[in-house]
């Protein structure tokens, strides 16, 4: 009798155990759907983006603070207020900058290079072709991470991490994807990611702390089914459980004012969306 109250204890065992299996392989499945459809669709997203003719303007402004020693809480901070403009044919991107203002102080310098004493970046507009063209996705692996409101804009959080196999020399993280469209509202790239990141790593082995850099974009204007910079945080700080949190430098570059001269796509982006929930 013992041993058939066993038996019938270890058959209900596995018939549960099936039935979680199936719940799970189920759920898999269905994420794996909905997440190469994701893909599909910010790909279709990214070949507009990287076949688009460009023309813009728009005002660039910078908010530089600096730790001139990470030994001293002496910092320098300055602002510069750039016209910048972007034209973009045939492949071929033109990025130029007029200097319009310095901490506080008019100035009017064409062709004018970024005075950003530690951190320097370009194009960010195109930041999502990397990451997502049908091109690089075969060097990823994708999850979805979670649902969420940004801006009010409902989005799908998606991470791209390199496959073992491949060693690139480009930023990863995570990407915010507008369920509507599928175009690209935000990127957070991990640190380790990051150019000369093994500079941030010897900065951290000196002084005994753990590294923290936030590189985020912000993508808040659409024109014609392309979505533009509206803000850029960067940010290298260093903590540790001896030292309070030390931050070495911090940008904000917040994008405004924007005027099109041309926006046009060559193909049109698909907008199929019955496959994922409003």
């Amino acid at each position: 009798m013992k041993k058939q109250r066993i038996l019938i204890s270890v058959l209900i065992f596995i018939i549960f155990s099936t039935q979680i299996y199936n719940q799970n392989a189920n759920s898999y499945s269905t994420n794996q759907v909905e997440l190469d459809t994701i893909l599909k669709k910010c790909a279709d997203y990214c070949e507009n983006l990287d076949n688009v003719v460009l023309f813009f303007v728009c005002q660039e402004k910078i908010k530089e603070e600096i730790r001139l020693s990470l030994h001293t809480a002496k910092k320098e901070r300055n602002v510069y207020v750039y016209d910048y403009q972007l034209i973009r044919k045939e492949n071929e991107i033109n990025e130029r900058r007029i200097l319009l203002e310095e901490n506080g102080q008019k100035k009017h310098e064409k062709d004018a290079q970024l005075k950003t004493k530690i951190f320097t970046y370009n194009n960010i507009i195109f930041g999502p072709i990397d990451l997502l063209s049908e091109h690089w996705q075969q060097y990823y692996n994708y999850r979805i991470v979670k649902e969420e409101k940004l801006k009010g804009e409902k989005s799908i959080v998606i991470e791209a991490i390199p496959k073992p196999s491949f060693k690139l020399d480009y930023l990863y993280g995570k990407i915010w994807v507008r369920k509507n469209d599928f175009s690209i509202l935000k990127i957070e790239w991990k640190q380790d990611s990051i150019k000369n990141y093994e500079i941030v790593e010897k900065t951290a082995r000196e002084i005994g702390a753990e590294p923290q850099i936030t590189l985020i974009a912000e993508y808040g204007f659409e024109k014609n089914g392309i979505r533009f910079p509206s803000k850029l945080f960067i940010q290298e700080a260093y903590s540790s459980l001896g030292i309070r949190r030390l931050t070495r430098c911090k940008y904000t570059v917040i994008y405004d004012g924007y005027k099109f001269f041309s926006v046009e796509t060559d193909r049109k982006i698909k907008r199929d969306i019955s496959s994922i929930g409003n």
